[in-house]
């Protein structure tokens, strides 16, 4: 168990304290699968400090585990607010989405979570029309001799 985790109950409910104490007692409370008592923890570390990305991604993932799939939304929403381009935070909120039964949103955030941008059938059968046309000028029939039928 990290130092810091293991001195956690001699400063217990100092404002001050540092918040990678209340960040590495959250994640090792997840890790045992002591989610509620885990996410107490993430609650004080983005009291503690609201700007940390972390924080906010780490305590999504504690309320998927708790079913809590809209809060763990609205975490990650806040952990975007803070860093647009965290791909953790997209990748929960994506799953957040699914249990949620928002699909399309889902994969929409999946895909940033992988940094792809997603097409619309719509474009990419247009891609693929205009890829077909370009090359049409390319394509020949097949020169076909003089035929004449066999009486």
């Amino acid at each position: 168990m990290n130092t810091s985790v293991a001195n956690f109950g001699q400063t217990s409910n100092c404002q001050s304290i540092d918040i990678n104490i209340w960040l590495d007692r959250g994640n090792d409370l997840a890790n045992r699968g002591n989610y509620a008592e885990a996410l107490t923890n993430l609650d004080e570390a983005v009291t503690v400090q609201p700007q940390n990305n972390a924080a906010w991604v780490l305590r999504s993932v504690v309320l998927i585990h708790l079913n809590r799939y809209l809060d763990a939304l609205n975490s990650c929403d806040r952990a975007l607010e803070i860093d647009n381009s965290d791909k953790q935070a997209w990748l929960f909120r994506g799953a957040a989405l699914n249990h949620l039964g928002r699909y399309n949103e889902c994969y929409a955030s999946y895909d940033k979570s992988l940094g792809v941008e997603r097409q619309t059938l719509r474009q990419k059968l247009s891609l693929k029309l205009k890829g077909l046309w370009r090359n049409s000028s390319e394509v020949k029939p097949p020169q076909v001799g003089n035929i004449s039928p066999q009486l």
